[in-house]
């Protein structure tokens, strides 16, 4: 689904360090107007997608010190 007004998703792409201990790494970054709820919009997203299975993690930095 595309993302709401406001909203614009970049990726997904692989992060710079890609494999790290064992672990493939994919990122992506949403940036958003300063009038979005952007929590209530990642647990929607993240709600809607398939479900976690396996070894699989996901992880949501809101405020990433750096991209690697």
């Amino acid at each position: 689904a595309e993302p709401p007004d406001g909203v614009m998703v970049l990726g997904p792409a692989e992060a710079p360090l890609a494999l790290v201990r064992g672990r493939y790494r994919f990122r992506l970054l949403v940036k958003t107007e300063r009038n979005v709820d952007l929590q209530s919009y990642l647990r929607d997203w993240l709600g809607r997608g398939p479900k976690v299975r396996g070894n699989v993690r996901v992880a949501v930095d809101v405020d990433p010190q750096s991209f690697l």
